[in-house]
């Protein structure tokens, strides 16, 4: 992740890299989603924004990013309605996939279910 913070948001890129020997391709958005003791979802996952879908062709050791957004617990909501609580990480699907990648991250995120603060774009290839 290369964070980037300013006026309550929080704005980062998730890299994946293919680290088997052939090439595979991605197409698609992230699932992504706050996790707290034992892997439990906390807050809602993050809602699908911006951006073109297109499939990233990755070669071995080739790399693919997507754009995470966190509102930061400060911008706009009541404290009801953050509920602001610990977490321990990042549950991370890669797009179509069935098993997910975990981030630790030891912060603090809403967590009320009544707000939608975390936002995940697509997959991109890298700019040159």
């Amino acid at each position: 992740m290369n964070p980037s913070v300013g006026a309550g948001q929080y704005y980062s890129t998730l890299v994946f890299t293919n680290t088997s020997s052939s090439t595979c391709t991605m197409t698609g958005y992230p699932g992504v989603s706050y996790v707290v003791a034992n892997g439990v979802q906390s807050g809602n996952p993050a809602t699908r924004s911006g951006g073109t879908v297109a499939t990233v062709t990755l070669a071995p050791g080739g790399t693919a990013s997507s754009v995470f957004h966190d509102s930061n617990g400060i911008s706009g909501y009541t404290p009801q309605q953050c509920q602001l609580t610990p977490a321990l990480g990042l549950r991370i699907y890669p797009p179509n996939e069935r098993t997910a990648l975990f981030l630790p991250w030891n912060t603090s995120h809403c967590a009320g279910l009544s707000i939608h603060p975390l936002s995940i774009g697509p997959v991109t290839a890298p700019t040159q």
